[in-house]
């Protein structure tokens, strides 16, 4: 009834002493239609006159619904039709006696006036009043004026909706954008780390000389010890960090336990710093066939958020896997859940944050992780999920990464 609502105000607004009654103005019907005659807008008294409700009209063709034949019941093509030629012609058509025809099929005498819709310097329509022949007529003048006034509402509200659509794009474009940037800054980790690779070989070496020389002292041999443990890990996270720009989504042997753990290496330090504490819980042995590649991006983006989530007041990152079934296929697979203990979202935030380009980060966020990890999830054959608490002692939120595993190189998963 909104588009309704909006328009009721129409009446005798700026007439002045010399108006006709109120009365008589509040009795006149007025429609707007796009330019190809789809009613955008209509009055209560339009709708009285038709017998129609609003949600009966708006978006219909009103010519196809209340005009569409002579008063001997023969076709009336549009074409033909005053108040449809008015957005073709440009002119101010002013007292025109019609049949038109209500919702019941009976006919509907009426005095109408129609006025094209200008906006931008293009014809985007008309407006059209509607008078009932057995009431006193309002002058032309007055129509005029009332049709002016709808006309700038028209535009007004025109504007206001380019203008949400316009942000809406922005928005979009910039997101992608974002995306880009992030996927350019994506190969260029990949690139630095393969340069990183070869001195860090060399320094690895150089260790393991001095290491072995006689000379050094027991203390700093142990230091050497230290630093050669050290850079092992700085190397490990250079590897993971080329496994996640160069894995594919084929089809790999790996041990789930051994995945997350190197997931959970690239975020050693932030998990420290925190400080998060981290509980695995590993309920499946053995190698299974994965598209490894594919799960170490969903997993690397889940415990991303799990820390986003928990910022700086710390909490525990629970990260499971164990052996699952979907409940909709019936289908035996791996299941890895991701919990945090944060604030938690609400329903309605949980609703919408699989969708792309949808972020409760800010500037700092994409809006593509979770889109992109649900979508390589059903890729697969399997799913992502969420549940989340805003309150009580378990607040916080899990995800729930489902995979079927068809195939099983050392141990068969038991359910």
């Amino acid at each position: 009834m909104q588009a309704v609502a909006d328009w009721e105000a129409m009446g005798g607004e700026g007439v002045g002493s010399s108006s006709p009654s109120s009365a008589a103005v509040s009795s006149v019907g007025i429609y707007t239609v796009t330019g190809d005659g789809h009613c955008m807008q209509i009055n209560s008294a339009a709708l009285e006159m038709l017998g129609y409700a609003s949600d009966e009209v708006l978006g219909q063709n009103m010519h196809a619904l209340i005009h569409n034949r002579h008063p001997n019941g023969s076709p009336y093509p549009a074409e033909e039709c005053p108040l449809v030629r008015v957005m073709h012609s440009g002119n101010f058509t002013c007292e025109t006696e019609v049949v038109l025809w209500n919702r019941n099929g009976s006919p509907v005498r009426a005095l109408a006036a129609a006025m094209p819709l200008l906006i931008a310097g293009r014809n985007a329509g008309a407006i059209i009043t509607l008078q009932d022949m057995q009431r006193k007529k309002v002058p032309a003048s007055h129509l005029k004026r009332m049709m002016d006034e709808q006309a700038e509402r028209a535009i007004q509200s025109n504007i206001s909706v380019r203008t949400k659509r316009g942000t809406v794009v922005a928005s979009a474009q910039e997101q992608l954008l974002r995306s880009a940037r992030l996927a350019d800054m994506g190969r260029l980790t990949a690139s630095i780390s393969h340069e990183i690779n070869n001195p860090l070989e060399a320094v690895a070496n150089l260790l393991y000389l001095a290491r072995t020389d006689p000379d050094i002292p027991p203390q700093s041999n142990e230091y050497l010890r230290m630093a050669e443990e050290e850079l092992g890990r700085v190397s490990r996270i250079v590897s993971q960090t080329l496994r996640f720009q160069r894995s594919e989504s084929s089809l790999t042997e790996m041990e789930p336990q051994t995945l997350v753990e190197s997931v959970l290496l690239l975020h050693r330090g932030q998990l420290h710093n925190m400080p998060i504490g981290v509980a695995q819980q590993n309920r499946i042995s053995g190698a299974l066939v994965a598209p490894e590649g594919d799960v170490r991006q969903i997993l690397n983006n889940l415990i991303g958020n799990a820390i986003d989530a928990m910022g700086g007041q710390g909490g525990t990152l629970t990260v499971r896997t164990s052996a699952g079934r979907n409940p909709k296929t019936g289908t035996s697979g791996l299941r890895i859940t991701v919990s945090d203990t944060g604030n938690g979202m609400s329903r309605a935030i949980t609703s919408h944050i699989f969708e792309p380009f949808y972020t409760t980060k800010g500037s700092a966020g994409s809006g593509l992780g979770l889109w992109i990890s649900r979508t390589l999830a059903r890729k697969h054959g399997g799913d992502l999920t969420v549940r989340s608490c805003t309150n009580g002692p378990r607040h916080g939120t899990t995800f729930s990464l489902f995979l079927p595993m068809e195939s099983r190189t050392k141990e068969t998963i038991n359910i």
